[in-house]
C-alpha cells in the first residue's frame, strides 16, 4: 500500500502539541486525579484494577476497554496503537501466551517510558515499545494479528493514513479492536476555537459515518460500531473491523 506523505505544517503542529501535552502527564503523573473512576467507566476489570500498583493504575486515559473484546487469546503479535502510559499493554501481556508479543506504540517517548514501568514486574507475553506516527508505522507489512487502540484514533491528523497502516500491519483476517469517540452534528464552537482542542483529542473527532467510511476504504470487513455512551460533548463507541 501507499504510505502517507510527509506531514503538512499544520499536521506536524497538531502532532507536536499532541506529543507535547501526554510528555507533561507522563512526567507529571497527572493523567486523571479520578482515574479509578474513568477506569470503571470505560470498563476496565475492576479487580485486577485494584491489584495494580499506584502508579499503573493512575495512567487509565482511555474511553473504553477494547482489549475486554479479544476473546481468542492465542495470538503471535498483538499492537497497541497509541498505548499511553501502558495500562491496555499491560493487561494484554498478562493474558497473552508467554511467547506472544505485544508491541506498544505511541507518539511520545515519555510515554513508552511509563509502559515500560507499568510492565517490568510481570511475566507474561514480551513487550516491546516502539516510537512511532501511527499515520506512518514503522512496522512490516501483515506483522499483527489484532491491532488495539484505546481512545487513540482522534488523535490522528490523517485518519484515513492511520486506517490504510493499520490495514497493512494486519494479516488477512487479522482484527482491529478500538475505543474511539465520534460525533453527531457539528463540535461545540468552543472547541473548534480552542487551539489545545486537538492535543485533548476532542479536535479530531468525526462523525460515525465518516470513521465508518474511512475503515471501508482501507479494506476493513465486518466493520461494527456497538456500546454507544455519552463522552462529555461527543460519543465514545466500541469498533471492530475485519481486514
Amino acid at each position: 500500500m501507499t504510505r502517507a506523505p510527509e506531514p503538512t505544517p499544520w499536521e506536524a503542529q497538531a502532532k507536536a502539541l499532541i506529543r507535547r501535552r501526554y510528555a507533561q502527564l507522563a512526567t507529571a503523573d497527572s493523567f486523571h486525579a479520578d482515574a479509578r473512576d474513568k477506569a470503571y467507566a470505560a470498563g476496565v476489570p475492576m479487580a485486577w484494577y485494584d491489584a495494580l500498583p499506584a502508579r499503573t493504575a493512575g495512567v487509565c486515559s482511555g474511553c473504553g476497554w477494547p482489549a475486554g473484546a479479544l476473546t481468542d487469546w492465542a495470538r503471535d503479535i498483538v499492537v497497541d496503537l497509541g498505548c499511553g502510559g501502558g495500562l491496555d499493554t499491560r493487561f494484554l501481556a498478562e493474558h497473552l501466551p508467554t511467547d506472544s508479543l505485544v508491541i506498544a506504540v505511541d507518539l511520545t517517548p515519555e510515554l513508552l517510558t511509563r509502559v515500560r514501568d507499568s510492565t517490568c514486574d510481570i511475566k507474561g507475553a514480551s513487550v516491546r515499545t516502539l516510537a512511532g506516527d501511527m499515520e506512518r508505522l514503522p512496522l512490516a507489512n501483515g506483522i499483527a494479528d489484532v491491532v488495539i487502540a484505546n481512545a487513540a484514533l482522534n488523535l490522528a491528523t490523517d485518519k484515513n493514513a492511520a486506517f490504510t497502516e493499520i490495514a497493512r500491519i494486519l494479516r488477512p483476517g487479522g482484527q482491529l479492536l478500538a475505543a474511539d469517540l465520534v460525533r453527531n452534528g457539528p463540535l461545540p464552537p468552543e472547541i473548534l476555537a480552542d487551539p489545545m482542542a486537538m492535543a485533548t483529542a476532542l479536535g479530531g473527532v468525526v462523525e460515525e459515518t465518516d470513521f465508518w467510511s474511512g475503515l471501508d476504504r482501507a479494506g476493513f470487513t465486518d466493520i461494527q460500531f456497538s456500546r454507544h455512551r455519552p463522552f462529555g460533548p461527543v460519543i465514545a463507541v466500541d469498533i471492530s473491523a475485519r481486514r
